[in-house]
């Protein structure tokens, strides 16, 4: 009888022991991330980075993990209009830092009930902040002329930045990024006609100063042999020392050099 009863306490104790090892969770968390523990729909703690072990039989706990690293949130382009009345696309892309891991995470509408779920600002953020990206851009975009956005670059960005800084609830917009501005055929077409005209001006610009530098070389040289005419025959001959092959020099009584009768001289 004794013998019965130690086998039904070892059962009941072996069956105990396995349903508590099949209803023990863990779940291991890395740094950014931080985990939420919800037990039967509240919220009872927040778990930092770690292994988490707890007893979970009815499977009522759910363990949400947040990133608090500043990550970049791809939104796409969006369509504008400046102030001049162009209409052009730019790629924005806001930078999300978790601040308040709980606060983010209920904020998203709902929390699915899953048994583990990870909540990437990049991907959670993307339903707030896509209309009042697009919102923010309109109104920043429409009190600039296109010239002074294509100029500055930090235009658009920092006055976008400085409506959405707290537009998502724990969390902060640290920075936007500018990805792209995109513009219409004709408007590109318009500008690049703009810019090729600014540098052939300068060129042209450029091709006077050289002739007048050279017509004023030449004025000076005219104005020294004027006054040295000995300095014309020097250069005579200088560009006869450097003329190629055999040459051949007649010189009668009305040579401008300095020399008597006429002969011929072959060098």
């Amino acid at each position: 009888m004794n013998d019965w009863l130690w086998f039904l306490v070892v059962l009941v104790a072996s069956i105990a022991f396995i349903t508590a090892l099949g209803a023990r969770r863990v779940t291991t968390i890395y740094p950014p991330n931080v985990g939420l523990l919800y037990r039967n729909g509240k919220f009872e703690r927040e778990l930092g980075p770690g292994r988490h072990a707890f007893l979970d039989p009815l499977k009522r706990t759910l363990v949400v993990q947040v990133s608090k690293a500043p990550l970049p949130v791809t939104l796409g382009e969006f369509t504008v209009l400046s102030k001049d009345q162009f209409s052009f696309r730019v790629g924005l892309s806001p930078i999300v830092e978790v601040t308040d891991p709980r606060t983010f995470a209920e904020a998203q509408g709902s929390i699915e009930p899953t048994p583990y779920r990870h909540l990437m600002p990049q991907v959670a953020s993307n339903a707030i902040l896509h209309p009042r990206t697009a919102a923010a851009a309109h109104e920043a975009v429409s009190s600039h002329d296109l010239r002074s956005l294509i100029a500055d670059p930090k235009l658009l960005p920092a006055a976008v930045q400085a409506k959405l800084a707290d537009s998502v609830p724990g969390a902060h917009v640290v920075e936007v990024l500018m990805t792209s501005i995109t513009l219409p055929p004709e408007t590109r077409k318009m500008f690049t006609d703009v810019e090729r005209s600014k540098i052939e001006a300068e060129a042209a610009l450029e091709r006077a100063r050289g002739e007048q530098a050279a017509l004023r070389a030449l004025a000076n040289a005219a104005r020294l042999i004027k006054d040295n005419p000995a300095l014309a025959n020097l250069r005579f001959v200088q560009m006869l020392e450097q003329a190629p092959g055999a040459k051949t020099i007649v010189l009668g009584r009305d040579a401008v050099l300095p020399l008597t009768g006429a002969g011929s001289i072959g060098a």
